[in-house]
């Protein structure tokens, strides 16, 4: 139980191995500047001298770096909570120790190598003062590493909840479709059988195969034009066993744009709309026109002609269908125009 509380620390070490890159650098940087900050000293000392210096100063500075992060590690690991002065005391109780021991050695070292020089040994104090600073900036230098990791994290976190959130709340307005496309096709079943029409059988055979579509597809986000397009031939077929002559849907677009991307089923939602709220009669036939623009748009056109009263609150399936395009990364993809005598939905074709 014990070897595995000391282990785990060195392991969340070895996880974050850019950290390693940076102490290399870092050290090997530290090290050369301190050389330089001591060119007077070393101007009268050979060039080996020179190298076991840098040498000794680089290994305290990796040694160190490595002896700081295994302690965060493993304060961030104790039961206890740890405030910062106390994480403070144990970086410093260790780091003096730590120097004092390099200290001894260097200054063997250099004794045994250099011989002992009575005017240098005052600089025993200064190396030992710079060996407390260098300490304190690498742990303030780590201390940002990690800060900025966790902030990293908790910002991929964030991202990864909101990507699912916004999943869950698309997924939710798509299968909103269905119920209420199924309402709205067993409501004009309905209405064919009480008036006898004689196509109500072939609206059946018609409505399973358009179902079956629906639940072969419900599982895309996007489909291309073509195959939104086919699909709306089945449903218009529906929509012409019912109405006659009282409607019609003419469609004018261009075959370089059938590879473009429309939402699921977003071209079902407004033809249901302008069946629903809009009268279809003898009198007033309604003409559904789909045609591009010439740009990125596609336009779904009727003359506009509203029912006195409705039956159910306006607005469902645009409001919808702009969800789902916001939800999917495409905000103001759906505009909508009317006057007295038109209404036009012009909605976004994604080149994905």
């Amino acid at each position: 139980m014990k070897a595995t509380f000391f282990l785990n620390p060195i392991k969340q070490i070895k996880k974050r191995s850019p950290n390693w890159k940076i102490a290399i650098v870092f050290s090997a940087f530290l090290s050369a500047f301190n050389l330089l900050n001591n060119s007077q000293y070393y101007s009268d000392t050979n060039f080996s001298s020179i190298v076991l210096s840098w040498s000794g100063t680089f290994a305290f500075l990796l040694l160190s770096w490595y002896v700081i992060a295994f302690l965060t590690e493993f304060i961030e690991k104790l039961d206890r909570k740890i405030n910062l002065w106390e994480r403070i005391l144990i970086i410093v109780v260790s780091a003096t120790i730590l120097l004092a021991l390099f200290s001894v050695i260097g200054a063997y070292v250099r004794k045994e190598f250099e011989g002992l020089n009575p005017r240098k040994e005052h600089v025993h104090f200064f190396i030992f003062l710079r060996g407390f600073v260098s300490i304190f900036i690498i742990y303030i230098f780590q201390s940002a590493l990690n800060l900025n990791a966790k902030s990293q994290k908790i910002i991929l976190q964030n991202q990864m909840l909101k990507t699912e959130n916004i999943r869950a709340q698309y997924e939710i307005l798509r299968q909103q479709v269905h119920p209420h496309f199924l309402f709205n096709s067993l409501s004009t079943l309905r209405s064919m059988i009480r008036s006898g029409n004689k196509n109500a059988e072939t609206f059946i055979v018609k409505l399973s195969e358009i179902y079956r579509q629906l639940l072969l597809k419900r599982e895309k986000e996007f489909i291309p034009l073509k195959e939104e397009l086919e699909f709306v031939n089945d449903y218009s077929f529906m929509l012409f066993a019912r109405f006659e002559d009282m409607l019609t849907i003419d469609t004018d677009i261009p075959e370089n744009l059938m590879d473009l991307k429309v939402p699921t089923f977003s071209l079902q939602i407004l033809l249901e709309n302008c069946i629903k709220h809009n009268i279809v009669s003898q009198e007033k036939p309604l003409k559904i026109k789909i045609f591009n623009t010439g740009t990125d748009g596609l336009i779904i056109e009727n003359n506009y002609q509203p029912k006195l009263s409705q039956a159910e609150p306006s607005g469902y399936g645009l409001q919808n269908l702009a969800q789902r395009y916001t939800l999917l990364g495409f905000p103001d993809s759906v505009d909508v125009f009317s006057d007295e005598s038109v209404f036009r939905v012009r909605i976004k074709l994604l080149d994905l």
